[in-house]
């Protein structure tokens, strides 16, 4: 397997150079910024959302008697191909996309959006193709065409 940090730890990594980024530099903040009020609420109906994600796409995987555990994808009983699954191949990350998100939101400066794309370039070249690739081993044709029909994020 290709993972080299295993996920929970790239969003602490992300979370880290967000606000780093964002205490170096203030001037990144744009003039006139949005409401903090409105900044706050969306980051929470963002972190909210994250959670709710999160949560249903862990609840697929146990009523599916699957492993969620990131770093061992060969131990997978099933494709899990229900609930929000229908929408998302990897809800879970998306959720902690989500998160990452709802803090650059928070945090109001420019400099902590560019952590986003890497922290998907990221876990897209080091988890999820991995995943990909043992799933496909593990399910042929059936995880091939269930690819075909459900997109990577969303």
């Amino acid at each position: 397997m290709e993972l080299k940090v295993i996920p929970i730890m790239q969003v602490f990594i992300a979370v880290i150079l967000m606000v780093t980024l964002a205490k170096l530099s203030p001037e990144f903040i744009p003039q006139p910024a949005y409401s903090w009020h409105f900044s706050r609420n969306l980051s929470i109906i963002l972190f909210i959302l994250a959670t709710v994600i999160g949560v249903l796409a862990v609840y697929c995987f146990r009523k599916e008697k699957t492993t969620v555990n990131p770093t061992r994808p060969e131990k997978s009983s099933s494709i899990v191909d229900t609930g929000i699954y229908r929408f998302s191949r990897n809800p879970m990350y998306l959720a902690l996309l989500l998160i990452i998100i709802a803090l650059a939101v928070y945090l109001q400066n420019i400099a902590s959006f560019f952590i986003i794309p890497l922290f998907i370039a990221y876990i897209t070249r080091y988890q999820i193709i991995p995943e990909e690739r043992m799933l496909t081993i593990l399910f042929g044709e059936d995880y091939k065409d269930y690819c075909q029909k459900v997109r990577r994020w969303l």
